[in-house]
C-alpha cells in the first residue's frame, strides 16, 4: 500500500463521512479536513483488500511446488493438526491437515468446542485479584 493510495482513500472516506446538522448551517458541499483518523481507517480498508487478494491469489496458485524447497516435515500427514497463519495476518487458525499432494496439504479449521454449562468445582480462577461483580 503506497501513501497516494492511502490518501485518495482517506479523502473520499472525508467526504462521505458525516456532518451534523446545526441551525443556520447552509446547504451545499462542506469541505472535511482529511486528518489521521480518516488515513488510519484508509489503511486497515487497504490492508483487508490486500489480505482478500493474497488470499485469492494462493487460493488460484496450482504451479507445483519447487524443486529447491527442503523436504516437508515427516511429522505431516494426514489428520495431523497444524496452526496455520495466512499471510499478512497475525492472527493464526487451528486446522486439521484432510488431504496431503504435491507438497501442498488441504486445510480444514478445527471446530471450536462447545462447552456449555460445568460445574464450578471443574473451574480455577486465572487471579484472585479480579472479580466479576
Amino acid at each position: 500500500m503506497t501513501e497516494e493510495e492511502i490518501e485518495i482513500v482517506a479523502q473520499e472516506m472525508a467526504k462521505i463521512g458525516g456532518t451534523t446538522w446545526y441551525p443556520g448551517r447552509t446547504n451545499g458541499a462542506v469541505l472535511r479536513v482529511v486528518n489521521e483518523r480518516y488515513r488510519d481507517r484508509a489503511r486497515v480498508a487497504i490492508a483487508a483488500l490486500e489480505r482478500l487478494r493474497a488470499g485469492k491469489e494462493a487460493l488460484n496458485d496450482t504451479s507445483p511446488p519447487h524443486e529447491s524447497t527442503p523436504s516437508a516435515d515427516p511429522s505431516l500427514k494426514v489428520g495431523t493438526i497444524v496452526v496455520f497463519r495466512p499471510s499478512g495476518e497475525r492472527r493464526a487458525v487451528t486446522c486439521r491437515i484432510e488431504k496431503l499432494e504435491e507438497g501442498r496439504a488441504y486445510l480444514v479449521p478445527c471446530p471450536k468446542p462447545d462447552i456449555g454449562w460445568t460445574s464450578l468445582e471443574n473451574l480455577q480462577p486465572l487471579s484472585t485479584h479480579v472479580s466479576l461483580r
